[in-house]
């Protein structure tokens, strides 16, 4: 019995810790956009760097990679190894939330640059919320649906050069990031366009700009909106 208690309280002890080292991680970890919606947290992993353990979120997430990089080590306390395979600029990918507590470690001599868009909507089909999704090798001039969920849709929309396109939220609003530099935006940032409004994008750039759209399907899980 005594080594029982002794191991439950290591456990809550070793969590906490690990909750508190997370808002220690600053320079890794920034808190870009929130609202009672979604939470952007902007993340970087230097090359090689090692991350002491922290906790994940659970909340369902989008991760929108900004850079190439290499492989990278999750270390599961009190479980096992995942190693997060080399990604490409302009891709994301989707997976439900996770409760748990990880180390991370940086394998590749490049850092690692990413965006973890957090929905804090009401959850629907967890097990579905799955998937990853490479940029296309060319761009079109019509948006792309990559994932259509019964919580969200994430589409990819091009702005051509000149050509103007109006973004516009109908019952529900629409968040957007930019995942290359133009018409104002600086490559990560987002934007975030109220139900019943529309923003419109203008590109004068010789390169199309490229950008991920967020339909949310089902509420705020909060009872506060703002």
């Amino acid at each position: 019995m005594r080594i029982a208690c002794s191991f439950v309280l290591l456990t809550l002890a070793a969590t906490v810790s690990a909750q508190e080292g997370a808002t220690t991680l600053p320079a890794n970890y920034k808190i870009q956009f929130e609202n009672a919606w979604v939470k952007i947290t902007s993340v970087r992993y230097g090359p090689t760097e090692k991350l002491a353990g922290h906790t994940h979120t659970p909340n369902p997430s989008a991760y929108v990679y900004l850079n190439d990089g290499g492989p990278v080590i999750f270390r599961h306390v009190g479980g096992s190894a995942a190693t997060r395979a080399a990604t490409k600029a302009g891709a994301f990918r989707v997976y439900r939330g996770l409760v748990e507590v990880h180390e991370v470690e940086n394998t590749s001599s490049a850092p690692s640059e990413f965006l973890r868009v957090e929905l804090k909507t009401v959850v629907k089909d967890p097990s579905t919320f799955r998937g990853k999704f490479e940029r296309p090798s060319s761009p079109s001039a019509t948006a792309v649906v990559h994932f259509d969920h019964g919580q969200a849709r994430i589409s990819r929309v091009w702005v051509m050069p000149g050509v103007p396109v109006e973004l516009s939220a109908a019952l529900e609003p629409v968040l957007i990031i930019a995942l290359n530099e133009g018409a104002g935006f600086k490559r990560g940032q987002e934007r975030w366009i109220p139900a019943s409004s529309a923003v419109q994008l203008t590109h004068q750039g010789a390169a199309p700009l490229d950008f991920l759209r967020f339909d949310f399907k089902t509420r705020p899980s909060s009872s506060t909106e703002r």
